[in-house]
């Protein structure tokens, strides 16, 4: 009788840790067992209590190995990472104290992990007017270039850190979507700056979106040359208003598109963790018109978009300055579609007196059914994915200052990114460099540099 007490008990636990229909099936195993019981003998008040004993000895066991086990939120959250190892090598700075001489240098890295957090605080099931929140660490915290060294900074620091909330409903595909993000965050200008880490085409980022100012943003592109850009792919502090009209939804492939996006930010345009140092804000939009059209359209993944930043800069090397200008603008066109497509973009930059501007062509091909949504839910057995292999080529053109000639910095980059498995890439990067020819130019002639990274994502 004991055994069968305990069988009912556990029984009972089980469907209290599963739910309701694994508690019914206990419910009506223990009441056969009883009838068929009651038949030969009635049960005790000494079984029944033996009964609850050891449901309430089980669920204690249970509680116990949940609370020490188990890592608890008072909200839901999600946590995602991305990390990426890189071997580089590239022919170092030519100047006197090297004699002039080819010198190379390379290496392997950590070039950055990523550790993001991410839920919502607040969950609206009719309308989907959620309250989100995203907070990421990062390290390295971002390299300082000397003159023949090169010191890593190790330390963890913030990257990401906002709250989002929809104003307009967003459980109907169909509806247009406004939400406002508060935080630290990406500026909302471009393609190649608003292209998260682990989404970016190439290794580096292209000659624009680079930081001008040593230490360099969150280690993304540390170590490379040159590192004059407008400083488009860091972060910065403010509220963006966010949002698309006209969408264009195809059920059968759960495919969304709007036919336009906006994007509005006011930020302090200091940069990423720092305060605003000037009283004046930065204002910061986008706009992107995208192609209305079904999964299967050969124009699936057309786009024109347009960009404008403005702002001011106070630096504590120039005071004497004072408020200093800040402008950008640029104008991009993308397909982005299986198996070729390409992007390019123009920016156009000033700071102070100093005008600048870039261009950045990528053309590739893929060879595989990873960007195919038919096979990625394809049902299998095992872990399978469907692999990618992506050969490219970019040109990226960079002019620091348009007042001399020539000044443009040209970067060839023939590459291949070999797609693992759904969260894992291998990239491949031969950079063909030309600095230019003017007397602020390290040397005349071509620099090149080999890259090799693996990322993964989890």
């Amino acid at each position: 009788m004991k055994k069968r007490n305990i069988k009912i008990a556990l029984l009972l636990l089980g469907g209290l840790a599963a739910g309701n229909p694994a508690l019914r099936a206990a419910e009506q195993d223990a009441t056969d067992g009883s009838s068929s019981a009651a038949s030969n003998q009635a049960v005790s008040r000494e079984e029944l209590d033996g009964v609850r004993s050891e449901i309430a000895s089980l669920q204690e066991r249970l509680d116990r190995t949940y609370e020490r086990n188990t890592a608890q939120t008072l909200r839901p959250l999600f946590v995602t990472g991305i990390a990426q190892l890189r071997y580089s090598q590239q022919e170092s700075r030519y100047n006197s104290t090297l004699g002039n001489t080819g010198d190379h240098q390379g290496g392997f890295s950590l070039n950055a992990l990523i550790l993001n957090f991410q839920g919502n605080l607040k969950r609206d099931f009719e309308e989907g007017r959620n309250i989100n929140y995203l907070f990421s660490l990062v390290t390295p915290g971002g390299m300082t270039v000397g003159a023949n060294t090169a010191t890593w900074d190790y330390a963890v620091k913030p990257l990401d850190a906002y709250i989002s909330y929809h104003l307009r409903p967003s459980l109907d595909p169909e509806g247009s979507l406004l939400q406002v993000i508060v935080g630290q965050q990406k500026k909302p200008f471009g393609l190649e700056a608003l292209a998260a880490e682990d989404k970016k085409p190439t290794i580096l980022s292209a000659q624009s979106a680079r930081p001008n100012l040593a230490p360099l943003d969150a280690g993304l592109n540390t170590g490379t040359f040159p590192s004059n850009g407008l400083g488009l792919d860091t972060r910065d502090i403010g509220v963006v208003v966010k949002g698309d009209l006209f969408p264009q939804y195809d059920a059968a492939f759960r495919y969304r598109v709007a036919a336009v996006e906006y994007q509005l930010g006011v930020f302090n345009g200091s940069g990423p963790n720092a305060l605003d140092n000037n009283g004046v804000k930065d204002i910061a939009g986008r706009l992107v018109l995208n192609a209305p059209v079904d999964y299967s359209s050969i124009f699936r993944g057309l786009s024109v978009g347009s960009s404008y930043y403005n702002g001011k800069s106070y630096s504590t090397a120039a005071a004497a300055l004072g408020n200093t200008d800040v402008k950008r603008w640029g104008a991009d066109i993308a397909y982005v579609n299986t198996p070729i497509g390409f992007t390019y973009e123009y920016v156009h930059g000033q700071d102070n007196l100093t005008k600048k501007q870039g261009q950045t062509l990528t053309v590739f091909y893929n060879i595989g059914e990873q960007f195919v949504t038919g096979y990625k839910y394809q049902d299998r057995y095992d872990d399978w994915y469907p692999t990618t292999i992506q050969p490219f080529v970019r040109f990226d053109w960079w002019d620091s200052d348009t007042s001399k000639t020539d000044n443009v910095t040209e970067i060839t980059t023939i590459g291949l990114n070999w797609f693992l498995a759904q969260t894992t890439k291998l990239q491949l990067n031969y950079n063909i460099v030309n600095l230019g020819k003017t007397p602020a130019a390290a040397y005349d002639g071509p620099r090149n540099q080999l890259l090799a990274q693996v990322q993964y994502t989890f």
